[in-house]
């Protein structure tokens, strides 16, 4: 019988952190804390991303074979993935003016998460081990290009189609940013949350809530 939670944190640099002040944490440990004062049992994380990288990447971090058996055995796992994909393809779009680079990028996008989801489905088939992943969607950090909030919604669009109801919910950060992005992005980049906007995402992971499982002890 287990009396803590194990928790894997699988993404791109909104799991990092990127844009949190440096004296304070980005949403995986402000989740962790909530987590703990509500279930009343200690969470031990494992950390695996990368700042920078591309859905393709975070495909590749999950797909290694190093942490199949974390993946297996952990009770919360939260995924970020997307937002990268969003800014290259917007970059590109704003330099060509052609919009193959963003219709693409969604279709590659959706493989690559179509792909995350059913290698999580696959090591967690026989799992015993009560469990949630949780996906956070995106919030759109150009809102100014109006092909990017398109591209946003359309991602999202994909993204809620994997919400179960039960071990697959998707954290909706998009209505949260939603004509907050002044209040709660960084101001260094514009792009990464500041330390609002990680509390924000944490809170917002912690009200969806737990499966009844964690509850007991297990």
């Amino acid at each position: 019988m287990r009396t803590y939670l194990t928790y894997v944190a699988l993404g791109d640099s909104l799991t990092v952190g990127v844009g949190a002040s440096f004296l304070a944490p980005g949403f995986v440990r402000r989740y962790i804390r909530l987590t703990e004062e509500k279930l009343n049992k200690h969470v031990f994380a494992d950390i695996y991303a990368k700042s920078g990288t591309e859905t393709g990447g975070v495909r590749k971090i999950v797909e290694s074979p190093a942490l199949h058996e974390k993946i297996k055995r952990a009770n919360i796992i939260t995924l970020s993935a997307g937002g990268n994909d969003l800014i290259n393809a917007s970059k590109d779009f704003v330099e060509t003016g052609e919009i193959t680079e963003l219709t693409d990028s969604i279709k590659e996008c959706h493989s690559n998460m179509v792909q995350i989801i059913q290698k999580i489905n696959e090591l967690k088939k026989e799992c015993s081990i009560p469990y949630r992943v949780y996906l956070l969607n995106l919030y759109n950090p150009l809102p100014d290009i109006p092909l990017a909030d398109k591209w946003v919604r359309l991602f999202n669009r994909h993204l809620n189609s994997f919400d179960n109801g039960s071990t697959i919910r998707v954290a909706d950060l998009y209505s949260v940013f939603k004509g907050r992005q002044d209040e709660l992005l960084s101001r260094r980049d514009h792009i990464h949350p500041n330390d609002f906007g990680y509390q924000e995402i944490a809170k917002t992971l912690f009200h969806i809530g737990y499966p009844r499982e964690f509850l007991k002890d297990i």
